[in-house]
């Protein structure tokens, strides 16, 4: 195993050196990337026996997409050589090949470890913003945060146990978080070997903040869109969207990659999954990648009648299939999409991630607002961010994502399209959190919607619903891919 690791590591280095090449060779730019495309599609197609056909094709479209959009971004000028180098260095070399094949390595050697490839960190619930609906309830009365030594030390052991180098910082506001003088640049420049994600609602980033990311070049800040301007403006408020457009434009012309953030509802759904929508942020604004994440009702002001219908989801995953395979663009479904991923990465899985929030609660993920480790107590008490991984909470979700798809050949995986253990399969968590009384609410809306029967049982009945839909699209565009002998 040791040694396939080393070998798939000197091939992906190959591929990192082409893609460097495509820069510095500007004539030769389409040649290279044809010969670095059939590269990929053998490594990750061809090659591939661990997932799905159809997963593959995507997986592959999606690497495909980065690769065309960057020499696209690179020839418009709205990216810089100097920034496109160090993210390759840093995200392609150090968290993509790197990291990926020391894990592995690590998996060899102690079988019944876990590690981690991330983790979802919000320094503060500080925001300048109040939008209704927030999963962390921010706003500008909200003054918890974390240290500074706190955070520097999360990420310094997280690449020594866990040897991961790439961070994703949420909010409330993460351009609002200092401590002794430091913010989240600041934490970039430190840990110059580490990649950032920064989700954002991208009305702090004025000229000198992009100016100081391009000095930086391993930070890409994700931004907070509801659809266009009436959408985005109703629910951020009045003139948030025009504040947006200027963040990209100092983006743009400081050559630093930026993504947006999406969230799907029942009344905006349609418009943040139209082609007018790709074609205006993508093609006209410039956005490098996307993430749309369909309504969790958890925070402030949750609401059952806010999630898209099952009939909606369906059609929300065709289209996005079509923006990855047949569109070229970077946009990815969080839960739709979860053939992409072996179904759920919550609970620290393999591969997967865990949230930190502002209080330092540790939580499975984002959107499931409970915990049973903090921290800043586990130090305290002398202990390390490794022990947060191994409490009866997390080690529940792993064995039921372990029993469920994850680490399963591909004929007995169940359907990937429904990957969420709260959201798809809502009785899974809600049997943990009634089965285990150590675990707590990060807040007073998660401990309102635990003792909230009516929730529960609505949910329940969404899955029940969602599968009728779901279930017969997973069977015969992914399931129909298994030969007769695999079955």
């Amino acid at each position: 195993m040791k040694v396939t690791q080393k070998v798939k590591k000197v091939a992906w280095a190959k591929v990192v050196d082409l893609v460097l090449q495509i820069v510095d060779m500007g004539p030769a730019r389409r040649f290279l990337i044809k010969k670095a495309e059939e590269k990929l599609w053998q490594g990750i197609v061809e090659e591939s026996i661990e997932g799905l056909r159809p997963a593959q094709e995507l997986k592959y479209a999606f690497v495909r997409n980065l690769l065309h959009t960057t020499d696209n971004h690179l020839r418009r000028g709205i990216m810089s050589k100097d920034v496109f180098h160090k993210m390759v260095k840093v995200f392609v070399r150090n968290v993509f090949i790197e990291d990926i094949s020391e894990r592995e390595i690590r998996k060899e050697d102690k079988k019944d470890a876990v590690y981690p490839s991330y983790l979802v960190l919000s320094p503060t619930q500080l925001c300048n913003l109040r939008c209704p609906g927030c999963y962390a309830s921010s706003g500008s009365h909200a003054r918890a945060s974390l240290p500074w030594y706190v955070v520097d030390r999360i990420i310094t052991e997280k690449k020594k146990f866990w040897h991961s180098r790439f961070t994703v910082i949420s909010g409330g506001e993460p351009f609002l978080w200092q401590d002794e003088g430091k913010g989240i640049i600041d934490l970039a420049r430190v840990h110059d070997d580490n990649f950032f994600m920064v989700y954002t609602n991208g009305t702090l980033i004025n000229k000198e903040v992009a100016k100081r990311l391009a000095e930086v070049g391993n930070l890409t800040p994700c931004i907070s869109v509801e659809g266009f301007e009436q959408k985005t403006d109703e629910r951020r408020g009045k003139g948030v969207f025009k504040k947006i457009m200027e963040a990209f434009e100092h983006l743009r012309s400081a050559g630093v990659p930026f993504g947006i953030s999406v969230e799907a509802t029942k009344d905006n759904w349609d418009e943040v999954t139209s082609k007018e929508f790709l074609q205006f942020y993508f093609d006209e604004q410039g956005v490098f990648y996307g993430w749309l994440f369909q309504y969790m009702p958890i925070g402030r002001g949750y609401s059952l009648e806010k999630m898209v219908t099952p009939e909606q989801r369906l059609e929300m995953f065709k289209r996005n299939v079509w923006a990855i395979k047949e569109g070229g663009y970077n946009y990815i479904d969080f839960w739709n999409q979860g053939v992409m991923t072996d179904g759920c990465l919550a609970g620290g899985r393999n591969g997967g991630y865990l949230y930190i929030d502002w209080n330092g609660n540790v939580m499975p993920c984002v959107f499931i607002p409970y915990y049973v480790d903090n921290i800043c107590e586990v130090y305290k008490r002398g202990g390390t961010l490794n022990d947060i991984l191994y409490s009866t909470f997390f080690k529940e979700i792993r064995k039921w994502q372990s029993q469920y798809a994850y680490g399963k050949p591909p004929q007995n995986q169940e359907n990937l399209i429904l990957p969420c253990p709260i959201r798809d399969h809502h009785e899974t968590i809600y049997e943990i959190l009634k089965n285990h009384s150590a675990i707590k609410p990060s807040d007073e809306n998660a401990r309102e919607a635990k003792d909230d029967k009516t929730y529960h049982e609505g949910l329940i009945e969404y899955d029940q619903f969602l599968k009728q839909v779901i279930d017969p699209v997973w069977e015969s565009e992914y399931k129909s891919w298994i030969s007769k002998d695999q079955r």
